[in-house]
């Protein structure tokens, strides 16, 4: 598996996932889902190595992770030395600035991934206009750094008046830079 088929297996995983109540918040669905995911597809695919956040997590791979990366085995989702090198592999470093995100992957190959995760909320009729612009941002970003990107938004509530005539072509826009847009609407 490279890490074009890994972002597609992981892709599908997470826009089949139906929200609800237990998803209220971004970091219970990152672990829960997008973690989660990521790490069930890279076990049978030793040639992937996933990079996710400790959440205080202290254990690490073992003997080293210079020995996992080699042999994949003995890895240890969250460890805390691997996400703290996967941000020189995968973080995208423009105009002085610093840009991580939420999960990073690598091949054999060094074929790159990350996923951004964004939670955002309609509030009566007042759409989080600036914070998805902001996610979009984050994604554009990624992909100057990531040859794949996976944009995920979750999108509560809907406006009284659905304002949707252009999200195909949005989508598509995004491919063309290489970010993947996975919205999933909650109620």
């Amino acid at each position: 598996m490279d890490i074009l088929e890994f972002g597609e297996a992981l892709g599908l995983k997470i826009s089949t996932t139906k929200l609800g109540a237990r998803f209220r918040n971004e970091k219970t669905f990152e672990r829960d889902v997008i973690v989660k995911a990521a790490w069930e597809i890279s076990l049978p695919n030793p040639e992937i190595r996933v990079f996710t956040h400790p959440w205080k997590r202290k254990a690490e791979c073992q003997p080293t992770c210079e020995a996992a990366a080699r042999n994949f085995s003995g890895r240890v989702e969250g460890c805390s030395a691997c996400w703290k090198r996967s941000k020189e592999r995968h973080s995208a470093d423009v105009f002085g600035m610093r840009n991580n995100f939420d999960l990073a992957a690598v091949d054999r190959a060094d074929g790159r991934l990350v996923v951004e995760v964004k939670w955002l909320q309609f509030k009566g009729n007042k759409a989080p206009n600036s914070e998805f612009q902001r996610f979009v941002g984050q994604c554009a970003l990624a992909a100057a750094a990531n040859r794949v990107v996976i944009g995920v938004c979750g999108l509560w509530g809907r406006r009284e008046k659905p304002l949707d005539k252009n999200e195909r072509l949005f989508g598509e826009a995004l491919a063309k830079v290489g970010v993947r847009l996975i919205v999933l609407r909650g109620s």
